[in-house]
């Protein structure tokens, strides 16, 4: 996600007026979820207005701090401390958008027997090298969770959400650990994971073009459980200066304080508070950073501009 990230943490990122992070704390909170532990590491005093604005909102939503990486069971530990009386817990990573039903996902564990710890949501892909794939038997219990490699056994993949029940904290060991690589495979081994299959939007935010593409599909064809936001070609969030002879188009958003020029052409386009986009400048399927500018006349196309960076450069 560099440059965006460099002085902003991925999970607070925009997608349209909301961050990641609160998009699925709406989908949480539609599922019925009444607490929510995020694990911040990287820029962790970043999220303090966050959590204010969340609460603020009715949401009970707490965050500890991984002084160091620890994997994402380590992270899951810890955020199991604060959720001690939980029947079931739902574990999203932060970077990912899905548009799948969290409450059959959640039912699914709930239906199981104690001795299921875990529900995880996989789809079908026609390449699953980028992803960790999973093989099930008749009955949905995955029997192997094998992460990325260039020959997958199967191309049902891991969707990345999970429901599991508290008890897994016994598998989580004391020190950084990895669910994907050695908790789930564990798991699978004893029979005490199943697979919730549903096709659904899913998105992994992991890169500039893929931010652009969640903001247009926010304005353009909403996911299921996506942050209530205005549909339409564009939005111009309050606090920014369109020129009336600019283009905004594609599921373009202007956030606040930022101010596009005469003539301007924005098409997918992310424009991101305090930047400036210069007098007949075009921007397509790019990230303008806060306070960067696209001078007059120039054109950025599926490009990344972090915060203050020029195009041209100087």
């Amino acid at each position: 996600m560099d440059p965006l990230t460099r002085d902003r943490p991925k999970p607070l990122l925009p997608v349209g007026p909301w961050t990641l992070v609160e998009h699925q704390i709406a989908a949480l909170s539609r599922a019925g979820v009444e607490r929510v532990v995020l694990s911040t590491g990287y820029r962790h005093a970043d999220f303090a207005e966050l959590v204010a604005s969340v609460r603020a909102r009715g949401v009970d939503l707490t965050t500890v701090v991984e002084d160091s990486p620890l994997g994402t069971g380590g992270g899951l530990r810890e955020a199991l401390r604060h959720l001690t009386d939980a029947e079931v817990v739902l574990v999203l990573n932060g970077d990912l958008l899905s548009g799948h039903d969290l409450s059959v996902q959640v039912a699914l564990l709930r239906a199981a027997a104690p001795a299921v710890l875990g529900a995880v949501h996989v789809r079908e892909v026609p390449d699953a090298r980028p992803y960790g794939s999973v093989l099930t038997d008749d009955e949905g219990r995955i029997t192997a969770f094998v992460e990325k490699s260039p020959e997958p056994p199967s191309r049902t993949v891991n969707a990345g959400t999970y429901v599991v029940r508290p008890e897994v904290l016994a598998d989580l060991g004391t020190g950084p650990v990895s669910l994907e690589r050695q908790v789930f495979p564990r798991l699978a081994d004893r029979g005490a994971l199943l697979a919730h299959r549903e096709e659904a939007y899913f998105l992994d935010v992991g890169s500039p073009a893929a931010l652009v593409t969640a903001t247009r599909d926010l304005l353009l064809s909403p996911w299921p459980g996506a942050a209530e936001t205005p549909t339409g070609p564009a939005l111009v969030l309050p606090g920014a200066e369109v020129h009336p002879t600019a283009e905004l188009r594609g599921g373009t958003v202007v956030h606040p304080g930022a101010v596009i020029g005469a003539r301007a052409l924005l098409d997918s386009a992310v424009v991101l508070p305090g930047a400036r986009i210069g007098e007949g400048a075009v921007v397509r399927r790019s990230v303008v950073g806060r306070r960067a500018t696209v001078r007059a006349g120039c054109r950025t196309e599926d490009d990344a501009l972090g915060t203050g960076d020029h195009r041209p450069s100087t």
